[in-house]
């Protein structure tokens, strides 16, 4: 009677022991796919620009992804990647158009192999369904599973980052507020502008320089310290010495114009496609690393100078910043302005970076 109620207890216990080993390998994929899932929404959600072929990337960037389960030695092969225009869905796999489509979801399986539960469960079937896996009763592998979600939300104040050049808003209608994207647009004004002669394309109207004349002989675009250390660091750098946001207000500082187009040259110079003429040469050819696009607040001019929009704007190539003389320092406004991405936004306008939204 001894032996064998010692033997069914050393069952028991083996059984028990084998729940436990397949019970905690299953957590340990679990993590592993939960890793994978969010990692690969994120990247897939950069690339996300409002184009079809934006769409393409984020499916190339989520199948792309390096991580692994089992312990790092298997590769993910059940990669499902779908889009939104809301955090919340509904989720797509083909959308028709990549306009408005700024959230992607991820969702990633593995098979994991059972090496106990199904001698111990037995092979009478059935289905467990949690939030770990579906596990089929008596079968020799647990399906688990993860889903996350990426998405482009909304940046309104800056801390740091902020280019210090602020255009002028053309009119008080948003998101673009009179600016079109592919048009170039001032961030430095010249000494006394003139219709025709030395404005930037976009600002080329007396209306605009008017409007520039209001302020005075400060007023020159240039919205940051005018010590030449800190217009460097400004510019190349990304430093920023005062927190501003939507409906904040900039002060207009002049500061050295030479200084400026050293700093400017530098920037471009970060980048790696530093020839490109114009943003949309710069996107198709996906050679850049972003460092010539920034993100400049746009503003109502005199008197008040109120921020009503973050706008992305593209740097020019170094030629045209080597004009010298009294021209002015001018930028292609590209439209919105993604965090640490290589190419715009998803959306029309603003800044926006990118988090997990599920």
């Amino acid at each position: 009677m001894l032996l064998l109620t010692v033997a069914v207890s050393m069952l028991l216990l083996v059984g028990f022991l084998g729940l436990s080993i397949d019970v905690g390998r299953a957590v340990v994929t679990k993590s592993e796919t939960q890793t994978f899932a969010d990692s690969a929404a994120l990247a897939a959600t950069m690339e996300l620009d409002g184009t079809m072929a934006g769409l393409d990337r984020a499916r190339a960037q989520a199948q792309a992804n390096v991580n692994r389960w089992m312990l790092e030695t298997q590769t993910f092969s059940s990669i499902g990647v779908s889009f939104g225009t809301s955090p919340n869905g509904p989720w797509e796999t083909n959308p028709l158009t990549g306009l408005g489509y700024a959230y992607s979801r991820v969702s990633v399986s593995a098979p994991l192999p059972l090496l106990f539960m199904p001698y111990v469960m037995g092979s009478s079937g059935g289905v467990v369904q949690g939030p770990t896996a579906m596990l089929i009763v008596g079968a020799p592998s647990m399906n688990v599973r993860a889903e996350s979600a990426g998405g482009q939300v909304p940046v309104t104040v800056f801390r740091e980052g902020l280019f210090p050049f602020s255009p002028y808003a053309h009119n008080s209608t948003g998101p673009h507020y009179g600016l079109t994207p592919g048009q170039r647009y001032t961030l430095r004004w010249a000494a006394n502008p003139r219709v025709g002669q030395n404005t930037c394309p976009g600002d080329d109207s007396a209306e605009m320089i008017a409007l520039n004349d209001r302020g005075g002989g400060s007023e020159r675009g240039y919205i940051e310290s005018t010590s030449a250390n800190l217009i460097r660091q400004t510019i190349v750098d990304d430093l920023q010495t005062v927190e501003l946001g939507i409906g904040g207000q900039v002060t207009m500082t002049g500061g050295a114009k030479q200084s400026m187009l050293d700093a400017i040259i530098t920037r471009v110079r970060q980048d790696a496609d530093t020839s490109s003429q114009n943003y949309s040469t710069y996107a198709l050819a996906r050679r850049g690393t972003g460092r010539r696009l920034v993100a400049a607040p746009i503003n109502t001019g005199y008197p008040n100078y109120t921020v009503v929009q973050i706008g992305a704007f593209f740097l020019l190539a170094e030629s045209e910043y080597n004009k010298g003389g009294n021209n002015p320092i001018c930028a292609e406004y590209a439209g919105a302005w993604l965090k640490g991405a290589k190419q715009k936004g998803a959306s029309e306008a603003g800044a926006w970076e990118v988090r997990l939204v599920q």
